[in-house]
C-alpha cells in the first residue's frame, strides 16, 4: 500500500531516530580508521611482519540525546512526556547524531606462505625498505548513519504539533542520510620498517537513502482547527533492489600517509615522537537508479546527478478540520484526513535518477611517542565524512605493564583517554592491548577499547557509550 506523502515524511524521521537509537547502545569511537595502539616500548618480543586480522567497532552519539533515551527507543522501552520535555530543554540549536558501523575479516593473509622468508628479512632488514608487496585480501561491511537537526525538527518528531497550538514551528535545514556497502580489500606493504600500507577496495552499495529539508515551517491554530504548512524538501533511496543492483563503486586510502620521525625540540632533546597523516576509503558509490521524490527544487532533465539545480517557487499550504480531536491533532493526520487536496497543492516531482555518492572518506593525523615528564603520550585528530560528525580530538597516556617471571603473556598496553568531538561532545575511555605468543599462531594482539564510561555511570545525563574490538597476528 502506497503511504501518503506525510506518512512518508514522518517515517522517514522516525526510522532515523530508530536507526541512530538502534545503535548507540553499541557507540565507541575506537581506533576506527588508525592503529593508535602501539608496541610497547621496551618489549622482548621480536618485531616480525604483522597485521589485524579481524575487527568490530562501533562509533556512536549525539550532542543532545542521552543514553538511556536511545535505549529506550532501541528495545522498545516507553518514553514518556517527561523525558521528551525534558531533552526540548537541552537542545542546542545545531542538534546532530550519527553513527558509524564497521566490520573486517582477513581471508588470505599471502604471508602465511612465505612465513619463513618474510621473518629472515625482517631479521636483516634486507630489501624491504622499498618493497611493495600485497600483502592481505579482506572482506568488510559498512553502515553509516548521521543527522543534523533543528531544535523545531525535534519538537514535530518527538512532541507533535498538537503541543505547541498557536505557533509557528521553524523546523528549517535538516539532513538525514543512511548509506552502507560492502568491501573487497586489497592491502599492500609499502615500507615495513615504517608500516606504511594503502587499500584499493571494490564496493558494493547494500543502503542508501537521504532525507533533507529547507525553509520548513509548520504553524498550528491556537483552536487546533487549522493549520499552515511550507518548506522544500529530498527523499532519495535506492529502495528495495536485489543484490548487486543498487551500485558499485571504488575507494583507495593510504595509512601513514606522511611520516615525520622527530621534530623541533623533541628532536633536539634526543627525543623522537613520530607524526603520521593518512586517510581511509576515498571513493565513491555509483548508483545506477534511485528514486527521487522532491519540493521546490528543479533536476537536470538528463536524469545524471542526485544533486538538485536550483529552487522553484513554493507556497503555503493551508489546510482546515472542522471536527478535532486532541489525540488526532498531528501533522500525518491533517494531510491523512485531506490527502486529495493537500496533494495537489504540494506539487510534488517524483522521478528515478543515477548518480555518485562519496563514502565516508576520514582524514586523521597522529602524534605518537610524545615524550613528557618522563610519560608517553599520544594524541589523534580525526575527520569522517558523515552528515553530524565533527572533527574528533583524542589524548592518551601509554603504561605499559609487564610480567613478573615467565608468563604466557609479554606486555599490556593500558591508554585512558580523554576525547572530544566526533557525533558526541566529550568522552572518557580506556584502550588496552595484550600482547602474548599463541601456539602456531605465533606473537597475536588482543585490542579493547571502552569509550563513554561516563555514560555508563550516568546513562540520563550523557550521550553514547560502547565497545570496540580487534586482533593482530603474524600473517
Amino acid at each position: 500500500m502506497r503511504l501518503k506523502w506525510a506518512d512518508r515524511m514522518r517515517v522517514k524521521c522516525i526510522f532515523g531516530w530508530l536507526m541512530l537509537a538502534a545503535t548507540s547502545l553499541h557507540a565507541g569511537d575506537t581506533a576506527v580508521f588508525i592503529d593508535v595502539l602501539t608496541k610497547p616500548l621496551n618489549s622482548p618480543v621480536k618485531k616480525f611482519l604483522h597485521g589485524e586480522f579481524g575487527r568490530f567497532t562501533f562509533q556512536s552519539g549525539s550532542n543532545v540525546l542521552p543514553f538511556s533515551m536511545v535505549g529506550r527507543i532501541a528495545t522498545g522501552g516507553y518514553i514518556g512526556s517527561d523525558v521528551t520535555e525534558r531533552i526540548e530543554n537541552k537542545l542546542k540549536g545545531e542538534n546532530r547524531a550519527g553513527l558509524f558501523q564497521q566490520m573486517s575479516l582477513v581471508v588470505y593473509p599471502f604471508q602465511s606462505r612465505f612465513g619463513s622468508y618474510w621473518r629472515t628479512k625482517m631479521e636483516s632488514g634486507i630489501g624491504l625498505k622499498d618493497a611493495v608487496t600485497l600483502q592481505t585480501i579482506s572482506l568488510r561491511t559498512t553502515q553509516t548513519v548521521g543527522a543534523t537537526f533543528t531544535d523545531d525538527a525535534y519538537r514535530m518528531v518527538f512532541r507533535g504539533n498538537g503541543y505547541y497550538r498557536g505557533r509557528s514551528l521553524e523546523v528549517g535545514e535538516n539532513e538525514f542520510q543512511l548509506l552502507g556497502y560492502n568491501a573487497v580489500d586489497f592491502s599492500f606493504r609499502t615500507d615495513v620498517s615504517q608500516r606504511k600500507v594503502f587499500h584499493v577496495s571494490l564496493l558494493q552499495a547494500t543502503a542508501f537513502s537521504r532525507f533533507s529539508t529547507k525553509d520548513m515551517t509548520l504553524f498550528t491554530s491556537a483552536s487546533g482547527d487549522s493549520l499552515s504548512f511550507n518548506g522544500r524538501y529530498i527523499n532519495q533511496g535506492t529502495g528495495h533492489r536485489g543484490w548487486g543492483e543498487k551500485g558499485m563503486g571504488l575507494s583507495v586510502g593510504f595509512d601513514r600517509m606522511y611520516t615525520f620521525r622527530g621534530f623541533g625540540g623533541f628532536k633536539r632533546s634526543g627525543n623522537f615522537p613520530i607524526l603520521a597523516v593518512g586517510v581511509r576509503d576515498l571513493g565513491f558509490l555509483y548508483l545506477p537508479s534511485v528514486q527521487v521524490e522532491s519540493r521546490g527544487y528543479v533536476w537536470d532533465a538528463s536524469m545524471n546527478g542526485l544533486t538538485e539545480a536550483g529552487e522553484s517557487p513554493i507556497q503555503s499550504i493551508p489546510l482546515k478540520q472542522a471536527v478535532v480531536n486532541a489525540k488526532e491533532l498531528q501533522l500525518s493526520n491533517w494531510f491523512g484526513n485531506q490527502r486529495d487536496s493537500a496533494m495537489s497543492k504540494l506539487e510534488l516531482k517524483e522521478q528515478t535518477r543515477r548518480g555518485t555518492v562519496m563514502i565516508p572518506f576520514s582524514v586523521y593525523a597522529d602524534l605518537l611517542n610524545m615524550p613528557i615528564k618522563d610519560q608517553q603520550f599520544g594524541v589523534n585528530a580525526t575527520y569522517l565524512h558523515v552528515p553530524g560528525y565533527r572533527v574528533s580530538t583524542r589524548i592518551w597516556w601509554n603504561k605499559t605493564l609487564l610480567p613478573k617471571g615467565e608468563q604466557k603473556w609479554q606486555s599490556l598496553l593500558l591508554q585512558p583517554y580523554v576525547a572530544i568531538g566526533g557525533f558526541d561532545t566529550y568522552d572518557l575511555g580506556m584502550s588496552m592491548q595484550l600482547n602474548a605468543s599463541i601456539k602456531r599462531m605465533g606473537y597475536v594482539n588482543f585490542r579493547l577499547d571502552a569509550r563513554g564510561l561516563e555514560a555508563w555511570a550516568m546513562p540520563n545525563r550523557q550521550h553514547g557509550a560502547g565497545l570496540s574490538a580487534a586482533m593482530s597476528l603474524q600473517l
